[in-house]
């Protein structure tokens, strides 16, 4: 990895796992690769070309096509620079271990033995199964093995776990577990009651808030838990409870970045449900994952697992779950550009909301409101360029006083965004120093890229006054410093 005067660059392993950018690669397109780098890393201009050996100049004219990178010399500097790992430097047409040899004697390699073993990406096939990856998935995490937490993301994985999901039986009894303490509904209870006080911290402020606590006391406490003595009642309940603190510990982890240990999460979170007989939970689960693909970039698979979400309900089906399912498959194809497909499934979602059935939503589904509604549907006309529509609907989406910071965050940035698609920049700026406040106690990558993405939409203004006294008071906010 090159050293600069910025110090070493740092780009998340995911990114290079992105279809966007395997699309680059393959395609050698460099000036798309580094306009993704900008968008999803946040590197600027002068850090790539620290990095990469290239000009600012040079890196300017790469992007807007001026220049093409064509020689092999070019690109494996290029891929050493940016500390390219092996699999994209395949796409890139460059052997895994090819190295420029100005750039220095290889690293000694350090040999690989972790304490803490990590289950790769695979969807548990028996409920023992599950138990024995969730638990090792935790000691991992709560150790702060590398292995967890630069744990890549396979983007296959989604469907081979949505497939094996919708087409298993359920499980008809519960293996027996003669080992550890009696565990009881009350033990039960005490999960779901701990499981609750960290969602509201994660909504409060950010998935980094409580990561930690939420993966101690799941190694801790829970763990205990699935290895002791139960009936079969009593244990589905608790695979119910723990299903959902999986869910909310892949939540958590996704929204810190950690998208391949999110990954890992959402498939025991889905295979626990199963276990414990709970269709509705499951289908969430399935629809989580969905959110996760399209924010990387892998709409296809998005569309698959809402899809999948929607299809699994059968007649567990209910307004709330329906509708949020619907949204998450028209996320992921306004995100693909599909107008048509989008629009069909918000006016499914829409219909699903408009059918309350008083008391047979679950309880995990409670926050998706009108105003969450509303939310998803400016997400989406965003993403069609439909900018009026985008910034109408945003406007329904009322804050919910602090309780869900991170929503109120979101939905203002989109706010903002389609007031700078509208070419207003008063009141884009205006909007998104409201955000900036709403955000202050947020700690969130996603959070983060939503104000990349916005700084994106101001170069359009170029030395407009309002954008200029926006971002010298935007200076002195956490998430804006952390965007730059």
């Amino acid at each position: 990895m090159r050293e600069s005067a910025f110090g070493p660059i740092a780009i998340y392993p995911d990114f290079w796992s992105r279809s966007d950018v395997t699309r680059a690669l393959t395609s050698h397109d460099i000036g798309e690769l580094f306009r993704l780098l900008k968008q999803w890393a946040g590197l600027s201009q002068m850090r790539i070309g620290a990095a990469t050996g290239n000009a600012q100049g040079r890196v300017s004219e790469i992007i807007n096509g001026k220049y093409k990178v064509r020689s092999m010399k070019s690109l494996t500097r290029i891929a050493d620079g940016l500390d390219m790992p092996g699999p994209a430097r395949v796409a890139l047409g460059l052997a895994p271990g090819d190295s420029d040899s100005t750039a220095g004697p290889p690293a000694r390699a350090v040999p690989d033995a972790p304490k803490h073993p990590v289950p790769g990406p695979q969807y548990p096939t028996t409920t023992e199964q599950a138990v024995t990856d969730t638990t090792s998935l935790w000691r991992a995490d709560a150790a702060r093995s590398q292995e967890a937490l630069s744990a890549p993301l396979n983007p296959a994985a989604w469907n081979a776990a949505a497939l094996a999901w919708l087409v298993s039986q359920p499980d008809s009894s519960l293996p027996e577990n003669g080992r550890g303490r009696a565990v009881g509904r009350a033990d039960v209870a005490r999960v779901r009651s701990s499981s609750a006080l960290f969602a509201e911290l994660d909504n409060r402020f950010g998935g980094a808030h409580a990561r930690r606590s939420l993966i101690h006391f799941l190694d801790r406490d829970a763990a205990s838990l699935l290895t002791g003595r139960y009936t079969d009642d009593v244990g589905r309940e608790l695979y119910a409870a723990v299903a959902e603190a999986s869910l909310l510990t892949a939540w958590t982890s996704y929204d810190c970045g950690l998208n391949g240990l999110a990954q890992r999460y959402f498939l025991q979170a889905l295979r626990l449900a199963q276990s414990a007989g709970d269709r509705r939970l499951a289908c969430s689960v399935l629809s989580a994952m969905s959110h996760q693909a399209t924010y990387l970039g892998h709409f296809t698979e998005a569309a698959n697992l809402a899809r999948a979400a929607h299809g699994g309900l059968l007649d567990v089906a209910t307004p709330a779950l329906t509708a949020q399912f619907r949204a998450m498959e028209a996320r992921a194809l306004a995100r693909a550009g599909d107008s048509r497909g989008c629009h069909a499934a918000l006016a499914a979602a829409e219909r699903a909301f408009q059918a309350p059935e008083p008391g047979r939503d679950p309880e995990f589904i409670s926050y998706f409101n009108e105003a969450e509604l509303a939310a998803e549907v400016a997400h989406c006309f965003r993403d069609l360029g439909a900018a009026r529509q985008a910034a109408q609907h945003a406007a329904l989406a009322s804050p919910s006083d602090g309780e869900y910071a991170r929503s109120d965050f979101f939905v203002t940035m989109v706010l903002a965004d389609a007031l700078a698609d509208q070419a207003d920049a008063d009141q884009a700026c205006s909007v998104a120093l409201d955000a900036l406040r709403i955000g202050e106690a947020l700690t969130s990558a996603r959070c983060v890229a939503y104000v990349r993405e916005f700084r994106q939409r101001l170069d359009r203004f170029g030395d407009n006054p309002a954008v200029r006294d926006f971002t010298e008071q935007a200076a002195g906010h956490a998430l804006w410093i952390k965007a730059a």
